[in-house]
């Protein structure tokens, strides 16, 4: 049996951040075991969170239909979430999730400079994952969709006001970040992880019908000092588009999975990251009752995963990080962008951006400068943490080649450059190897060799221990 004792919970409120506390003692006669090793070590384990709901209206991200118009509305609460694992010594990593569409680099760059500068925090460290919400507001300007609307793409700028709405949005995130960043360092206290996987069968193929999803569901749980949960973070690999393109803030069946387990565990904070669901969505879809049901079959599989043994965790995260390039497919002359910047379409619209900037004296990429990032948990869990809408081919395959036992991915994380499609999706083409790439600012499909690319990195940066 495992003896466990708990001081109480306390929020603190400090600068509109709630701050968490957790304390955890095992204690004999028998502690739990890896590997037939008694689980001795405690970790440091931080929690904070903050609303980073709009305060006035905006332009939301994800659909293009309902471009020209901002949202006033507010059906969910938007939040960010962190989990500070370490103290100083052991050089502490940090996770954040957000309800935002996607979370462009820069951002994550100034995070990471920021921390960098106060605690020697490198980027291996810190990862930020997005729910992919299509009821976000605009972060910065991720995808080309703000001059697009029922007749196509416009010519204009943006009417002032919504720009600047977009703009101080984005200034203000990357204060709240590293608030809720800062929060989660300061309120480490020893505390006890485990994980398990479970299984939510709501993600089906988008492309095709009976085409691979990945439904797994890892968990992750952070104990508080008297038995109760204090943190509970889970991944799915699915798009969060149950609802479509209502113009009204909301964070869709992720929102709802995170209210209905908070609710069941008050002193708990609920986070989910995304992953490899870039060609995954919910369905059926189009109702507000679909995403609530969506949101209980998470939740009630949390429930389920709750009470089976999860594996203890006896090691913080050893955090590695490494840079790729994905070459594309095709890079555009002048003379094709000039051909085919009459098109009212998303090519055509980006080939008119290509030439102002090579008019500006700036050159077509030949690439996107890509992160991959490892944190292995000692020899129980590997959490692979993948930039982009990443398409199921890269989890299912990571699993084939490592064993889905010991095995996290997340996609949306640190960055969204783009859909990244596997080599048979961009041999099949269509919407996430082809036309996405317009709409993410790319001047074409990438080549295929991307996936084995991506796929060595990840084997690269693992130890051998896996």
């Amino acid at each position: 049996m495992i003896t466990v004792f708990f001081t109480s919970f306390k929020g603190l409120a400090h600068k509109g951040v709630l701050l968490m506390t957790s304390l955890v003692f095992l204690s004999c006669p028998a502690l739990a075991q890896i590997d037939g090793q008694p689980v001795e070590k405690l970790m440091q384990v931080g929690m904070a969170r903050t609303d980073i709901t709009p305060k006035t209206s905006i332009r939301l991200a994800g659909y293009s239909a309902r471009a020209g118009m901002e949202a006033d509305k507010i059906m969910h609460r938007l939040e960010a979430k962190a989990l500070a694992f370490g103290n100083d010594e052991e050089k502490p990593s940090i996770l954040i999730t957000v309800d935002l569409v996607g979370i462009p680099g820069n951002i994550t760059s100034y995070l990471v400079n920021t921390l960098s500068k106060e605690m020697d925090i490198n980027e291996a460290r810190i990862a930020i994952c997005a729910s992919h919400t299509h009821g976000g507001p605009e972060v910065g300007n991720l995808l080309n969709i703000l001059q697009a609307g029922k007749d196509g793409f416009g010519e204009s700028l943006l009417p002032l006001d919504h720009l600047l709405h977009i703009a101080q949005y984005t200034e203000d995130l990357k204060e709240k970040l590293l608030e809720v960043s800062r929060a989660a360092l300061k309120n480490r206290q020893p505390a006890s992880l485990a994980w398990g996987r479970g299984t939510v069968a709501f993600a089906k193929n988008r492309r095709t019908e009976g085409g691979p999803v990945d439904h797994d569901l890892p968990i992750l749980v952070v104990k508080g000092t008297k038995g109760e949960l204090k943190a509970i973070l889970v991944s799915y690999a699915c798009h969060a588009t149950t609802i479509g393109s209502l113009n009204e803030v909301y964070g869709d069946w992720i929102s709802e999975a995170k209210i209905n387990i908070e609710k069941k565990h008050p002193t708990t904070m609920a986070m989910v990251a995304i992953g490899c669901g870039g060609d995954s969505n919910p369905l059926p879809r189009g109702k507000i009752e679909l995403m609530q049901a969506y949101g209980k079959q998470l939740s009630d599989e949390v429930e389920r995963l709750l009470l089976t043994t999860l594996q203890p965790i006896a090691d913080l995260p050893s955090a590695r990080m490494k840079r790729v390039q994905l070459p594309f497919a095709h890079v555009p002359s002048v003379a094709e962008l000039m051909q085919e910047s009459g098109e009212n379409s998303a090519k055509g619209y980006y080939s008119r951006i290509a030439l102002d900037r090579v008019l500006r004296g700036q050159s077509i990429p030949t690439g996107v400068s890509y992160p991959v990032q490892v944190w292995t948990f000692g020899k129980q869990m590997a959490m692979v943490n993948l930039p982009g809408e990443v398409v199921v081919d890269y989890s299912l395959r990571l699993k084939r080649e490592l064993g889905a036992e010991r095995l996290w991915v997340n996609a949306y994380t640190n960055d969204v450059p783009s859909y990244i499609a596997s080599s048979r999706v961009i041999a099949e083409g269509g919407y996430e190897a082809d036309e996405s790439m317009y709409w993410y600012n790319k001047p074409s499909p990438y080549k295929p060799e991307i996936e084995d690319v991506i796929i060595q990195a990840v084997h690269d940066l693992l130890p051998e221990s896996f």
